[in-house]
C-alpha cells in the first residue's frame, strides 16, 4: 500500500517538478508563425538574384547585394540545397511558385550532375551544365578524379524533401537511384567495420576514410528523412545503424586523453582516428546531438542515442578551457565556430566567430533534446541560438543571411550570400524547423504544412511524418484539399486516403500531445540524506547529473524546489515544517526520477 501511495504521489507531482525553469524570450519560438515570413523573404532573395531563366538552376557565387560574383559558376551541391529550401517554402506557405523553382534546381541537377558512366553525383558545374574543372583545385578533383561522400549524401536532401511534398514519381525515381548508388558503392559492409566511406575514385575504386561527413551527414540528409517519408523498415535499420556508429565510434573518443574537446572527425577505413589534433566544427558537434535525438525518436528503445546526445550537449554548455575559451557563448548567446580537438583552444582562423549554419544547429539540436529530456538548459540553448541568429545574421539592407559575424554580432566577417556550399539550405531549414519544433515539440500547438499530390488512376494512401515523435503523440487534426475540407484521413496514423483520380493541394494541420510522464521510482543507494530524521536542516549528498530537486508532502504539496545543476551535494534549511514523512524527488538529466524519503521530527 505504501508503494502504491508513493507512486500515486509521484505521478501527481511529477509534471510540476518537470516543468522547465526557463522561459524562452525569442518570438520565433513563442510565435512560431513568424518563421514562415522569414523563410519566404529568404527564398525571394534567391529568386530575384540567383535564378538563371535561360539555362535553369541557380548561380552559386552571390555577393551580399545579390550581384553575381561569377556569371558561370553553378555548384551542383547548391542546386539540391536550393531545391530543399524552395520545397520547404512551399510547404510553409502553400505558394506553388516555390515548387516551380525547386523543380528547376532539381532538373538542372538531374541533367548535368549525374555521372552517366559510373553512377553517382558530380559536384561543380558551369552555367550551361558543363563540369567546372577550373579555378579551385577541388572542382577538378570532385568532378574528374573522386566521388566525395558529401555530395553523394547531400544530393539527396533536396530530392527527398521534394518527394515528401509531392510524391512525384520522377523525383521518387531519382531518390531511389541516388540512394541505391550510395549504398552500393560507398557502404563498407565488412563485419566490424561497417559505415560509409568518405571518398572513392571516380569509378568507385580505392575507397578511403570514414568519419563525420559520411556518418552524421548521412543521417541528416537522407537516412532519417528517407525513413520518415517511406516508413520502410530497411531504411529504419540503416538509420539506427548509423546512429549506433556515432555511439560506438565517435562518442568514446570524447574520453580519450588525446582529445581535449569534441571528437576527431576523420577516421581511416578501419575506424582508426586519422588525426587527434585538428580543427573541428562546433556545428558538427551539435549536429551530432541533433541527429541522435532524431534517431532516438524513431526508436525510443535506443536509450544509448539519447544518452550520447545528452553527453554532447552538456559538454557544449559547460566546457571552459580557461582564457575565455568556451564552446557556448554565455555572454552573447549561441555557439562559437571552431575548436582544435587536440589543444582544446579555438581554431587559429575565425574560431571564436559565429557561423550562420552553426547557429541553426544551436537551435535544432538542443530543442529536440529538450523535448526528449525536458532539461531546461537545452531550451535556453535553443532560445539563445535562435535569438542571436535572428537579431544579427539577417541582412537588414539586402535580405538573406550573412555567412559569418563576430561573437557579439557587430562586425560582419563574411558577407557572402552564395558560394560552392552556401545557398538557402541552412537558412530555410532553420525557419522550417523553427516553425515545426517550436509548435510541436515545445508549445504543443497545431502546425500546418502544404503538400501537392497529383491524382492517380488508382487510390493512394499517403502517410505523413514531418518530424519523428513517439507513437500516438503526433496526429493529423484537419485537412483541406484545394481550400475545401477533406475528411478521408486517419488522424492517428497520419494517413491521407485519396480516391482514384483525386489530387491537388492539401493543407494538413498536425497536432502534438504531451508525452505521458515517465514515472520511474528508482532506488539509488549512492544518494544519502542526513540527518534523517531531521528537524529541517539536512544535506543531500551523492547527487550526480541531476537538474532539480523537490521536497513534497504526502498531499502532493511542494514544500521546496531547487535547481541543482553541477552540484554533488546540497544543504537545505526548511523553516517551520510539520513533523511527518516527506518525499524528495531528484530529476536526472536523462529525465529519470529518483525518489527518496525523509522524516521530519520537529521544528527548528
Amino acid at each position: 500500500m505504501k508503494k502504491i501511495l508513493l507512486f500515486l504521489l509521484l505521478l501527481m507531482i511529477t509534471n510540476d517538478c518537470c516543468k522547465a525553469q526557463y522561459t524562452p524570450q525569442s518570438e520565433y519560438i513563442n510565435k512560431p508563425d513568424i518563421n514562415i515570413d522569414y523563410v519566404k523573404k529568404n527564398m525571394d532573395f534567391w529568386i530575384n538574384h540567383a535564378y538563371d531563366s535561360i539555362y535553369g538552376g541557380f548561380y552559386s557565387s552571390i555577393a551580399r547585394d545579390g550581384s553575381l560574383k561569377s556569371v558561370t559558376q553553378k555548384s551542383l551541391i547548391t542546386q539540391t540545397r536550393q531545391a530543399y529550401g524552395f520545397t520547404r517554402a512551399f510547404m510553409l506557405t502553400g505558394d506553388e511558385k516555390y515548387l516551380v523553382y525547386a523543380k528547376s534546381a532539381l532538373n538542372f541537377l538531374f541533367a548535368y550532375g549525374w555521372d552517366k558512366t559510373n553512377d553517382g553525383w558530380y559536384c561543380f558545374a558551369n552555367r550551361d551544365g558543363t563540369l567546372d574543372n577550373t579555378g579551385l583545385p577541388w572542382r577538378t578533383n570532385y568532378n574528374t578524379k573522386y566521388k566525395w561522400s558529401f555530395q553523394q549524401h547531400y544530393a539527396l536532401v533536396g530530392i527527398i524533401a521534394n518527394y515528401e511534398a509531392t510524391h512525384d514519381s520522377l523525383i521518387g525515381m531519382w531518390m531511389s537511384k541516388g540512394t541505391n548508388s550510395l549504398n552500393k558503392h560507398m557502404w563498407d559492409a565488412r563485419v566490424g567495420y561497417e559505415g560509409y566511406y568518405d571518398q572513392t575514385n571516380l569509378n568507385w575504386t580505392s575507397p578511403t576514410g570514414k568519419g563525420f561527413t559520411p556518418t552524421v551527414d548521412a543521417i541528416t540528409t537522407n537516412a532519417e528523412l528517407g525513413y520518415l517519408v517511406s516508413q520502410d523498415s530497411t531504411k529504419k535499420s540503416k538509420l539506427l545503424q548509423l546512429a549506433n556508429i556515432i555511439v560506438t565510434r565517435f562518442i568514446p573518443t570524447m574520453d580519450d586523453s588525446r582529445v581535449k574537446i569534441l571528437y576527431p572527425e576523420s577516421f581511416t577505413t578501419n575506424w582508426i582516428v586519422s588525426n587527434y589534433n585538428s580543427d573541428a566544427s562546433i556545428g558538427h558537434f551539435i549536429k551530432t546531438a541533433w541527429v541522435l535525438g532524431r534517431a532516438y525518436l524513431c526508436d525510443t528503445t535506443k536509450k544509448e542515442f539519447k544518452n550520447a546526445a545528452i553527453k554532447i550537449l552538456d559538454k557544449v554548455w559547460s566546457y571552459d578551457y580557461g582564457n575565455d575559451v568556451t564552446i557556448w557563448d554565455h555572454i552573447n548567446g549561441g555557439p562559437f565556430n571552431n575548436l582544435n580537438t587536440g589543444t582544446g583552444s579555438y581554431a587559429a582562423t575565425n574560431g571564436n566567430n559565429k557561423d550562420y549554419w552553426t547557429l541553426e544547429q544551436g537551435f535544432t539540436g538542443p530543442m529536440i533534446n529538450y523535448y526528449i529530456t525536458k532539461n531546461p538548459i537545452y531550451l535556453q540553448m535553443a532560445d539563445e541560438a535562435i535569438s542571436f541568429y535572428m537579431a544579427h545574421f539577417i541582412d537588414p539592407i539586402y535580405g538573406e543571411t550573412f555567412s559569418q559575424i563576430d561573437a557579439v554580432g557587430i562586425t560582419i566577417e563574411n558577407d557572402t550570400k552564395g558560394d560552392d556550399f552556401k545557398g538557402n539550405y541552412h537558412a530555410s531549414e532553420f525557419g522550417y524547423y523553427g516553425y515545426l519544433y517550436s509548435n510541436l515539440y515545445y508549445l504543443h500547438k497545431p502546425a500546418s504544412l502544404y503538400y501537392k499530390f497529383d491524382a492517380s488512376t488508382s487510390p493512394q494512401k499517403i502517410k505523413l511524418t514531418p518530424i519523428p515523435m513517439e507513437n500516438g503523440l503526433l496526429q493529423i487534426k484537419s485537412v483541406t484539399l484545394d481550400n475545401v475540407n477533406f475528411t478521408n484521413f486517419d488522424p492517428e496514423n497520419r494517413t491521407l486516403n485519396l480516391a482514384a483520380n483525386q489530387g491537388g493541394k492539401f493543407r494538413v494541420t498536425f497536432q502534438s500531445f504531451e508525452k505521458p510522464t515517465s514515472v520511474d521510482i528508482v532506488e539509488n543507494t549512492e544518494i544519502n540524506i542526513y540527518p534523517n530524521p531531521s528537524k529541517g536542516d539536512f544535506t543531500i549528498a551523492g547527487i550526480d547529473n541531476a537538474i532539480s530537486l523537490s521536497v513534497i508532502d504526502l498531499t502532493g504539496k511542494v514544500i521546496l524546489k531547487n535547481d541543482i545543476y553541477n552540484q554533488s551535494s546540497i544543504q537545505f534549511k526548511i523553516q517551520s515544517i510539520n513533523p511527518g514523512l516527506y518525499l524528495v524527488v531528484i530529476i536526472q538529466n536523462s529525465g529519470q526520477r529518483i525518489l527518496k524519503k525523509v522524516r521530519f521530527v520537529g521544528k527548528n
